[in-house]
């Protein structure tokens, strides 16, 4: 149900009681919870690539997007398989900062400059994940911070977490004549919190980033959230040329260390659209005292669609959607199998979608968040078009869309990148 409030949500994990009132029940304890491995659906050994990731619960660990390069800003590789060799070393030794690692990852999301460069990303994710656990991957084309790298990624991957009840941290690197930043945030045992893209306008990149993320955080204050604990920031902007200036104004909101950030160039008369990823801590440490104190809590539903004050509902995104079930699917990019118009785009990579979720134990009224990116007019419009037909009006999941200058696969001009929860 869409709604123009916000109450505090329990959290469900270790609440079995909870969870059988609300008219669902876990499949697993807390402890198998904390300990399943991911179940990966259509896993392929030749790609070392799933189609989707089933995360049973625990904790979750989100990456800064990595480039090819030191510390020093030196370039790493000069070809695609190279440069994506060393970013995945990157990705590796963040991830072992917040116990986990690149076996554990359950997503990947790939920027490359261009289709060709795809083409070696694909063939280096091949290499390093024939022998081990796929993860989800999704792709997109976009010039890059770095004017010599080719491929930039960014990781979720679940990771050990230090004790027990709720829990958020960061892992800041630190080096010396730079400035700090967040390579890796970790949460657990908390409702995840999807905000759609939000964007105002502002005089330059920096002005607009500054304002966007001033009515993010009144969507924050609403929502009853702290500001400190955005888990990561994905940013759509241009040019990229001036990525800085977006760079800067969020460590300024962030009172001078961002959380871990992804940027995408995009294809739009706007500067900036920010979309948020938030933990409800303040909740989730509220729900751990009532539980310890044996305390009775209230059932509510695994999924909140949530329309915040000042803001219009849709029926085919959602301004915010809160995710109390600890459990969640990464679904991989989908592009079609054939050629063909936008139509034909639109209408083949839903269909694997409801199949993909199928399998994953879910289904379309269980999306909780969607980026559409699109590289034509054609695909651009017939996704407004027939995305109605697809989504239940009352409960569309939280959504970006962006024109971008390729989807990272030659001869196609979309590609859907989701995110569900089992049913």
């Amino acid at each position: 149900m869409t709604t123009t409030g916000c109450r505090p949500i329990s959290w469900i994990r270790r609440i079995v009681a909870w969870s059988c009132l609300a008219g669902f029940c876990l499949p697993l304890s807390a402890e198998d919870a904390v300990n399943a491995p991911p179940k990966r659906i259509g896993s392929d050994p030749k790609s070392g690539i799933a189609q989707a990731v089933v995360v049973e619960g625990g904790t979750l660990a989100y990456t800064n997007q990595f480039l090819p390069v030191t510390p020093k800003g030196e370039l790493l590789g000069n070809d695609a398989e190279s440069q994506t060799e060393a970013v995945l070393n990157h990705l590796d030794a963040a991830l072992k900062r917040v116990f986990s690692d690149l076996s554990r990852a359950v997503k990947l999301n790939v920027v490359v400059t261009n289709a060709d460069v795809a083409v070696g990303v694909r063939a280096a994710l091949a290499n390093q994940f024939a022998a081990r656990s796929h993860p989800a991957v999704s792709f997109v084309q976009s010039r890059l911070p770095h004017p010599g790298a080719l491929v930039a990624i960014d990781a979720v991957s679940v990771a050990q977490p230090p004790g027990s009840g709720p829990w958020f941290g960061r892992n800041i690197s630190r080096v010396r004549g730079q400035r700090p930043f967040a390579q890796v945030t970790s949460f657990s045992d908390a409702p995840r919190i999807y905000i759609s893209g939000q964007a105002e306008k502002g005089m330059d990149l920096g002005d607009a980033t500054t304002k966007t993320l001033a009515s993010l955080k009144k969507t924050l204050d609403h929502l009853g959230v702290e500001h400190d604990h955005v888990a990561q920031v994905k940013c759509f902007l241009t040019p990229m040329s001036e990525v800085q200036a977006a760079q800067d104004a969020i460590e300024n909101a962030f009172d001078g260390l961002a959380p871990p950030c992804v940027f995408v160039e995009w294809q739009s008369s706007l500067p900036i659209e920010i979309e948020l990823i938030v933990p409800d801590m303040r909740t989730a440490n509220l729900i751990h005292k009532a539980t310890v104190a044996g305390k009775p809590l209230p059932p509510l539903q695994p999924l909140e669609f949530i329309t915040p004050p000042g803001m219009t509902a849709s029926p085919v995104f959602c301004r915010v959607v809160r995710v109390n079930d600890p459990r969640t699917i990464f679904v991989s990019g989908l592009f079609s199998r054939e050629a063909g118009d936008g139509a034909a785009q639109v209408n083949d990579v839903f269909a694997q979608l409801q199949d993909i979720l199928k399998a994953s134990g879910s289904d379309l009224r269980h999306l909780v968040k969607a980026t559409y990116y699109v590289s034509d007019n054609d695909a651009s419009a017939k996704l407004n078009e027939l995305r109605p037909k697809f989504y239940d009006p009352q409960r569309p999941p939280a959504a970006s869309k962006a024109q971008v200058f390729g989807v990272g696969l030659a001869g196609k001009s979309l590609t859907l990148d989701m995110i569900a929860v089992p049913k």
